[in-house]
């Protein structure tokens, strides 16, 4: 294992939208870590339709930080973020830094940006490595399933849930 990971040395799937910072999962890690940038981007109504990341559930509890990036203002998140929790699929709305845990085995998702004024971090941490998600297409409508681009149904695919 190399103890320091480069993003510029590191191979990510094409598919994926956003920069990546770090992806580290090795077999002498004990959680999974991933990292990510998240740029400014304009508000879009049809975001607060979109699916986002489609529903879905780990067998470990996740870590998922979402941290500004104002030296000024710590807590400001500098964007708009909205996820489902639950099997209710309780809706939050985060506009300051923050940090969500998720227990293991519970649904959530539909996690869409819906605007971002400034940079910020996501910093995801699974309790277990390998990760593991098991999506949960029966929360989606037919029309919600259909407006996922194809490039992201072939990445949103169930990893080590039922092994």
């Amino acid at each position: 294992m190399e103890y320091v990971t480069l993003s510029e040395n590191m191979e990510f799937p094409a598919n994926r939208p956003i920069p990546w910072i770090a992806n580290l999962s090795d077999d002498c890690l004990k959680n999974y870590y991933s990292i990510h940038w998240n740029m400014p981007q304009p508000y879009d109504p049809k975001n607060r339709e979109a699916v986002g990341h489609p529903p879905h559930m780990h067998k470990e509890n996740e870590l998922m930080y979402l941290i500004g990036m104002n030296p000024e203002d710590p807590y400001d998140l500098g964007a708009e973020v909205e996820i489902c929790i639950g099997k209710d699929m309780k809706k939050f709305t985060i506009t300051r830094s923050c940090c969500i845990c998720i227990p293991a085995d519970t649904p959530h998702g539909f996690y869409r940006i819906i605007k971002a004024d400034k940079p910020w971090l996501f910093v995801q941490v699974q309790e277990a490595n390998p990760r593991t998600e098991k999506f949960l297409w029966e929360y989606l409508t037919p029309e919600q399933k259909a407006s996922i681009p194809e490039r992201l149904m072939e990445f949103w695919k169930d990893v080590g849930y039922d092994d």
